[in-house]
């Protein structure tokens, strides 16, 4: 039976020694922390279908592409990266993302699945794209052979 968490904060790392993108759900809650390894394909194919989704649902992206960095540098300080390394949980590999739009409160509900742990929750169209914003600026672009504008 998997485990079924609110998630309540995301927080995307690169992981060079995986090679794969490290999403850190509720990293300051160590019981319902869970950190999920994101494959190089796996993003090519969600961060395109996240787009199409943010579009279909609220129109253009609202964030603009030069606020990446801002919102990656407001996401993480040093000590909330070594917090992240002590309170490391085992890896789940990500294997489903859902993304399902409520037209009554026009809020979508996130769903991430790994073998064991099923993490959930209900965002407004500016946390979803601030979401898909963060996890875009921590793609290394260059060493998986990808466009800053893909």
């Amino acid at each position: 039976m998997k485990k079924n968490i609110t998630a309540k904060t995301f927080t995307p790392i690169y992981d060079s020694i995986e090679d794969r993108l490290r999403l850190v759900i509720n990293y300051q809650d160590i019981q319902n922390r869970v950190d999920l390894m994101i494959t190089r394909s796996f993003i090519l194919d969600l961060i395109p279908s996240a787009e199409e989704f943010i579009a279909k649902y609220y129109g253009e992206l609202d964030v603009e592409v030069n606020t990446q960095s801002e919102i990656k540098e407001r996401s993480t300080s040093k000590t909330d990266n070594v917090n992240l390394e002590l309170l490391r949980t085992s890896e789940e590999l990500l294997q489903e993302v859902n993304f399902s739009y409520d037209p009554n409160s026009k809020h979508t509900i996130l769903t991430l699945s790994s073998k064991n742990i099923v993490a959930k929750t209900e965002l407004d169209s500016f946390m979803l794209q601030q979401i898909i914003q963060v996890i875009k600026s921590s793609i290394p672009y260059i060493k998986w052979g990808i466009s800053h504008y893909f």
